[in-house]
């Protein structure tokens, strides 16, 4: 007999989990041969660990399939499939009498019944119809559950189940722990960020959308979320001794690579080591969550990790299989931020509410986020803040239509310098802003002068109307303070010289930037875990996590 066990713990890192699971098991004084279940076909086979209690001595364990387990009784899926046959006979039975009730009301041409016991046959005929139809009803929908049960026996016993032989100093019940690696478990960021007034800070909320695909969904468990993954093990280094030789061309060969066999391990623990990894696991970290019934939030304490930080989720979670992520929230906090008008005229005429704060301020990963103006849905960014926690960046809250900017340049003009053998080209532009709103407002004004790369090619700067120059990058700053209704206008102006008999060319240099932000979760074809182009199956072919569909 398998003996089953049940989750009562995961813990989920970014493109894995650890499940934890709780069993009792039957011995007899001496030898025994126990088999347990519970692992998923999904799970990390090489990677489990199976704990009894110490006066229980392990002499073998091993994985099997289900065809292996010796002395097992009748599959469920069988004894299912047998009373699903019984059934369908049943159903051919009462279809078959409401076909012959109909028949048999039927009296045209048949002189041997009485008009008497024509209408009383009559009479009762639709309520013995009514019974068959509800007879056969009730017989459909337990068919219909009965298979669904065989389908989940069928994906039950299609589980590995661990062989152990065990020996015990007399008889009795006994607690087990079985803990493994599920592939398909992960979890991904999000943000909301709220902006309520340029006098108070942003409010940002952190949520997590959990995945598991393990088709069995895990109830009422303890959950913790680690904001990154296992460690993979590395030897320590070692300082191989450099050698010098003559080099020689290689012959031409043919190689041949051999397969290896996975080895599935296994580890014993005490009873005093049992209750310590438990108690261990209680401890691996609090960070705070929040409940998401009624929209009220519960806060938990925050445990830093070693390598990662801990989120342990308040009271038992149900994390479901196969669905579009288990959302939850982990912790929400307040920003201090400046907030401004940003306009970059000469890319965009648009202008940008834009939020600024210490990289310090938000200690959380690269993550999207969406983007709340007084309630009301502004869209989605990519937050990534610097690394350098002095620093400060820049986070865009949507469009602002307070202002109008337009950005005009004036007519061109070049001249030759006979003497220097140079051209000299003068251009200007005007920069006008217009607030249209009913309060002054802060704005961040940028554009930009040529930068050269070539000692024969000067650049002299004419106007720049108060700005900051930063001379390295050409970049030009104005930062103003625009009341309502108001106007002003910016004006900034160079000139580049050059050789007459040489032609000049602008190209804008490109930027250092940070790697390609991950695509959105629900992208097609883009793993949410890892952000790769994880295919079109169930599970991502490069991390293992699951797709969404």
């Amino acid at each position: 007999m398998i003996a089953k066990s049940t989750v009562s713990e995961v813990q989920i890192y970014r493109n894995s989990a650890s499940v934890i699971r709780n069993g009792e098991i039957e011995l007899k004084e001496g030898r025994n041969i126990v088999y347990i279940g519970g692992m998923t076909v999904t799970a990390k086979q090489e990677d489990f660990i199976l704990q009894f209690p110490e006066n229980i001595k392990a002499v073998n364990v091993q994985i099997i399939s289900r065809t292996e387990v010796e002395g097992d009784e009748e599959k469920e899926s069988e004894a299912l499939q047998r009373k699903i046959a019984e059934i369908d006979y049943q159903i051919e039975t009462y279809t078959l009498l409401k076909e012959l009730r109909k028949t048999n009301g039927n009296f045209s041409g048949r002189m041997d019944v009485s008009v008497e016991a024509q209408e009383q046959y009559m009479v009762a005929l639709p309520r013995q119809l009514m019974d068959i139809h509800k007879q056969l009803t009730e017989l459909n929908d337990e068919k219909d559950k009965l298979q669904k049960d065989y389908d989940k026996a069928l994906k039950e016993e299609e589980k590995p189940v661990i062989m152990a032989e065990l020996v015990s100093e007399s008889a009795a019940t006994i607690p087990f722990i079985l803990r493994y690696q599920e592939k398909t478990g992960s979890w991904s960021p999000k943000y909301e960020v709220r902006f309520k007034s340029n006098e108070e800070p942003l409010e940002v909320s952190m949520k997590a959308r959990i995945y598991q695909n393990s088709d069995e969904d895990w109830k009422q468990v303890k959950t913790t979320l680690y904001t990154g993954n296992p460690a993979k093990f590395q030897g320590l280094p070692v300082l191989d001794p450099v050698q010098v030789s003559i080099y020689e061309e290689p012959e031409r060969r043919s190689f041949a690579m051999d397969g290896s066999t996975a080895f599935a391990g296994m580890a014993m623990a005490s009873a005093d080591a049992m209750s310590a990894s438990s108690n261990g696991m209680m401890a691996m970290g609090m960070a705070p969550m929040l409940k998401m019934a009624n929209m009220k939030m519960e806060e938990a304490e925050i445990s830093e990790e070693e390598t990662m930080t801990a989120h342990v989720l308040p009271g038992l979670k149900d994390i479901l299989s196969a669905t579009n992520g288990n959302i939850v929230v982990l912790h929400k906090f307040d920003v201090k931020a400046d907030y401004h008008l940003l306009s970059i005229p000469r890319v965009d005429n648009k202008c940008f509410l834009t939020a600024e704060m210490l990289d310090a301020d938000w200690p959380l990963p690269p993550a999207y986020a969406s983007v709340y103006i007084k309630d009301l849905y502004a869209g989605e960014i990519y937050v990534d803040p610097d690394s350098d926690p002095s620093e400060k960046f820049s986070l865009s809250l949507g469009q602002d239509e307070r202002l109008t900017v337009v950005r005009t340049e004036l007519p061109r003009k070049t001249s030759e310098a006979l003497i220097k053998n140079q051209k000299k080209q003068i251009r200007t532009y005007k920069i006008s802003l217009t607030n249209k709103s009913k309060e002054t407002v802060k704005v961040l004004v940028k554009d930009q002068i040529p930068v050269s790369t070539d000692k024969s090619i000067t650049v002299d700067v004419n106007k720049l109307s108060d700005g900051s120059l930063d001379v390295d990058k050409g970049e030009v700053k104005w930062e103003i303070s625009l009341e309502s209704g108001s106007t002003t206008e910016l004006e900034l102006g160079y000139s580049i010289s050059w050789p007459k008999d040489k032609k000049i060319h602008e190209k804008r240099a490109p930027l250092t930037s940070k790697p390609v932000p991950p695509p959105q979760i629900n992208a097609p074809g883009i793993c949410p875990s890892c952000g790769g182009q994880g295919g079109a199956g169930k599970f991502c072919v490069l991390c293992g996590s699951p797709m969404n569909r």
